[in-house]
């Protein structure tokens, strides 16, 4: 893992941590290369990393002590980078577990172009996974994704490409590329899905993780605001459906009253779920 030779140590509680934007936390960490939070011990570091000869932009979060910990792969969506993902980075790595944020190729600081969940976008992630794996904190048996919205979407098709996940996280994701373009009532949606995919039958079916949920072997928990109007809650109903057909191990919370951005209580569950599947 990358690190620099000046670690900033911080007296920073965790409820001051709530009061500081993830941007300026940011700043600290890119200037020093670590953060120490001084009363959890959790670490926050640069984890950049390069693949293809273009840049990734990453931070990793490493719990204290020696001890090896699950190690969880953080993915965000449409416009956001691994920045957004410092609160649930930093609150996994307090609980007990590593984690690497890392920002889809087009966004933030990782070089494009974006390709809407893609082979380039996937085989970034991949590289995510796996180098996070190979650290000494982490323990390789005891992996886990999350991803919200894009990021949903990219954990959805991750779980059935890397056989040693544990458990996953998928936060308003997109699981039939298809339905989703047929149901989006946004043409900005519509017209990116076009642009970056060019919307060819293969190009629809390598997106879409619901035509191959058979071969899913971990468990999943499904969240998704029934307002939701940039992913509509018709892919969350159809994803329940399929693995209940399939007899799959998920669990779903849906929120009646929430738009896209579910809110706050994304954390504490993404958390609570972790500890229940990826704890010894």
């Amino acid at each position: 893992m990358p690190r620099r030779c000046c670690i900033l140590l911080l007296a920073l509680a965790s409820s001051t941590l709530a009061q500081r934007s993830a941007e300026s936390i940011a700043k600290d960490v890119v200037r020093n290369g670590c953060l120490v939070l001084e009363s959890s011990g959790a670490k926050v570091c640069v984890y950049d990393y390069k693949v293809d000869n273009r840049a990734v932009e990453a931070f990793s979060f490493q719990t204290p002590g020696t001890k090896r910990s699950p190690g969880i792969l953080l993915i965000p969506g449409y416009q956001r980078t691994a920045v957004n993902l410092i609160p649930l980075g930093v609150r996994l790595a307090e609980e007990g577990f590593a984690a690497v944020a890392v920002t889809q190729p087009g966004f933030g600081k990782s070089q494009g172009p974006a390709d809407f969940v893609g082979p380039k976008t996937l085989k970034v992630l991949t590289t995510g996974y796996r180098r996070l794996q190979q650290e000494s904190f982490v323990d390789p048996k005891r992996m886990g994704i999350y991803g919200y919205s894009r990021g949903g979407m990219a954990a959805s098709l991750l779980v059935l490409d890397l056989d040693d996940v544990k458990a996953a996280v998928l936060g308003a994701g997109v699981y039939d590329f298809q339905k989703a373009y047929d149901d989006s009532t946004l043409p900005g949606v519509r017209a990116n899905m076009r642009a970056e995919t060019g919307m060819t039958r293969a190009a629809i079916r390598e997106r879409s993780s619901i035509l191959r949920m058979e071969v899913l072997k971990c468990p999943v928990l499904i969240l998704h605001g029934e307002k939701d109007v940039n992913v509509p809650v018709s892919q969350a109903y159809a994803l329940r459906d399929r693995l209940t057909q399939l007899h799959k191990d998920f669990e779903i919370k849906l929120f009646p009253d929430r738009e896209h951005s579910i809110g706050p209580e994304v954390i504490p569950l993404t958390v609570d779920f972790f500890k229940r599947r990826l704890r010894d």
